[in-house]
């Protein structure tokens, strides 16, 4: 019998099977297993449309436990988790729960942040503050500041914001729907020298300024995700596939992260490719 599979990637696997090795019948099982480890080391996951060069950090919330949230890009920015740690099920497999009050994620300062062009982007599901907080998606720098992703205060609608090299020099561009409306919403902000700032709620922009070099001597230096940097922009809700990028991405590639997702659009793994298949091989010789 000659077993015919066709995968996601276009490569053909073909297996022919012999069920009777030494007068023993080979387990159906264990073909399956080996049928999973050859689907894993050919998944399109492994074909990322985005450079993995660009990713200055990717953090998809699939821990479950502990108080880290892991770098799934090779950048090594993991981050540490403040306050009371809750997951629930997200735009991708599990988000992370903000309180309003004491959430954040925190990554220490170093030069992979600090960035003069850049690409923000994240999934959220935000509760209303308005006329109370803003809600930082992520920020670098209180003031003076290298980069923030926000729900505005007022408006309640997405804002991207600098300061113009010193500390009160604000610039940026806001712009779209009212986001705290209970429903999840894609939101990205591009910062580019030969296009501007852009932002974008669920792969539409919404929002264009012209750019001018930001701060770099952000105070204070580290960056944090679902807080201002030096606290009182706090999110309430949830933030799923958050990741920054040391460029401007295009319009194009935006819709393919908030469509395909951040693992399938860079090729990096919420868990390591080699951990899976170790697990897989072992069940194989379990069953054997």
């Amino acid at each position: 019998m000659q077993l015919i599979i066709r995968t996601g990637t276009g490569i053909i696997v073909i297996i022919h099977d012999k069920l009777h090795a030494g007068g023993i019948q080979v387990k159906t099982n264990i073909i399956a297993s080996i049928l999973a480890i050859i689907m894993l080391l050919v998944s399109p996951y492994a074909f990322g449309k985005i450079d993995q060069a660009t990713v200055a950090g990717m953090w998809l919330f699939e821990e479950g436990s502990g108080n880290v949230a892991k770098d799934s890009s090779d950048a090594g920015n993991d981050g540490t988790i403040a306050g009371p740690k809750k997951w629930q099920d997200g735009m991708f497999g599990k988000a992370l729960e903000f309180d309003g009050s004491s959430v954040y994620v925190e990554v220490a300062a170093n030069d992979s942040i600090i960035l003069e062009e850049l690409t923000i982007v994240a999934w959220a599901n935000l509760k209303p503050s308005q006329g109370t907080r803003w809600q930082s998606i992520m920020m670098r720098g209180q003031n003076p500041r290298n980069y923030l992703l926000a729900v505005d205060k007022d408006t309640q609608t997405l804002q991207l914001s600098i300061t113009k090299g010193a500390a009160g020099a604000w610039g940026g561009t806001k712009g779209g729907p009212v986001l705290t409306d209970g429903d999840w919403h894609h939101l990205a902000g591009v910062w580019a020298k030969d296009e501007g700032l852009i932002i974008y709620t669920d792969g539409v922009e919404v929002g264009k300024a012209g750019y001018v070099k930001p701060s770099l001597d952000a105070n204070p230096a580290r960056m944090r995700i679902g807080d201002g940097s030096n606290g009182g922009h706090q999110c309430e809700g949830l933030l799923d596939e958050v990741a920054l990028f040391n460029v401007p991405l295009s319009q194009d590639a935006i819709k393919t992260v908030m469509e395909d997702g951040l693992e399938r659009a860079t090729g990096f793994l919420a868990v390591e490719p080699t951990n899976k298949l170790t697990t897989t091989w072992g069940k194989l010789k379990t069953v054997y």
